[in-house]
């Protein structure tokens, strides 16, 4: 009760039970203080708009049946709850099927099971926590994965926008994005999506957040990758293949840099995967020494010119990066700045 209370789910009793019965009770595991009136579900609000003002200061109801639970969870439902039951009992079917997530004990009714999303196949309801715990970490790492993958498709269909309907030669050649989808997208991807994590885990608008970071970022990525490649391509007269590995490595580091962007919400979580991208470079720094690499990849070895234009490719693409508030630091500066926005719509 205790770890659900502290992540932010509010804890209500259903039962038909008799009201102080059931109010005593629930103050002894704390779910509602002592000395708290339990409600008489015989007695509820006709309207579902009176029930759910009425529910907001109600944590606990007895003498309530089947069809009064129902009610109560289609209360808080339609009032924009996420609204969670567990039951075990035939009684508890029609409020199981009318909640967003119905759990049931595996030694409940057989009709309770069949019609629950999950089944607590031991009876114990100390799972439920770590149900909690294990949900939330997939939820917030799938919104992370999905900022970086999208972001990748963002700058592909900038990049086609800009060089693919021009008789300017592609920047890159596939060889040269297989590397960079596996050094910064791939690899970081498979540990961001399994890693512990904190933060938020239910955004108000999932495509409004994913665009308000994926939009920015892949269009400075592009500009960073366009600016150096010309640059070399033009500017210097590099051979195309240097031009490429010019725009090889500037959508690497840009795309490190994103990955840290969105994993700076903890001193230790950032120093981790700080040390991911900086394998992940170093391992790119290896593909360019081996001979053997730089052949099959159709790299070179950048000389002056080419480290230039990969700084100043870099440089225009951070530059954005700043400007749109993307880079590691300024995201953990707000997210420490401004606390609030960790709040989440609160469940029952």
């Amino acid at each position: 009760m205790a770890f659900l209370r502290a992540e932010g789910v509010e804890l209500r009793i259903l039962s038909g039970d008799d009201p102080a019965t059931v109010a005593r009770i629930a103050a002894e595991v704390g779910i509602a203080p002592a000395g708290t009136p339990a409600l008489d579900g015989r007695h509820l609000p006709a309207e579902l708009e009176e029930l759910a003002r009425l529910l907001e200061t109600t944590r606990v109801i007895g003498r309530i049946d089947p069809d009064g639970k129902r009610r109560v969870v289609e209360a808080l439902r339609d009032a924009g709850r996420y609204v969670a039951m567990v039951g075990d009992g035939v009684n508890d079917v029609p409020a199981l099927k009318a909640a967003r997530l119905a759990i049931a004990q595996g030694s409940g009714a057989q009709m309770t099971r069949s019609v629950a999303d999950l089944v607590l196949v031991s009876g114990d309801f100390s799972a439920v926590p770590r149900l909690v715990h294990e949900g939330r970490k997939i939820l917030r790492n799938v919104q992370r994965v999905a900022k970086l993958f999208v972001t990748k498709s963002v700058f592909a269909a900038i990049l086609v926008l800009s060089i693919g309907v021009s008789s300017v030669p592609y920047p890159f050649i596939p060889r040269h994005l297989t590397i960079v989808s596996v050094l910064a997208i791939g690899a970081p991807g498979f540990f961001v999506a399994l890693a512990p994590s904190a933060g938020p885990w239910r955004p108000d608008a999932f495509l409004r957040d994913i665009a308000r970071f994926t939009v920015p970022a892949g269009l400075c990525a592009a500009a960073g990758v366009v600016g150096g490649y010309l640059l070399a391509l033009w500017g210097f007269d590099l051979p195309l293949v240097e031009a490429r590995t010019v725009s090889t490595t500037v959508l690497l580091v840009v795309g490190l840099v994103l990955i840290l962007s969105l994993e700076a919400v903890g001193t230790a979580r950032t120093l981790a995967v700080g040390a991911l991208c900086a394998g992940m470079l170093a391992l790119y720094a290896l593909a360019l020494g081996l001979p053997q690499a730089r052949e099959f990849f159709e790299l070179v070895l950048p000389g002056g010119e080419g480290v230039l234009a990969i700084a100043l490719g870099l440089g225009l693409a951070l530059a954005g990066l700043f400007l749109a508030g993307l880079m590691p630091w300024q995201r953990t500066r707000v997210r420490r700045a401004h606390p609030e926005q960790q709040v989440e719509p609160t469940p029952s």
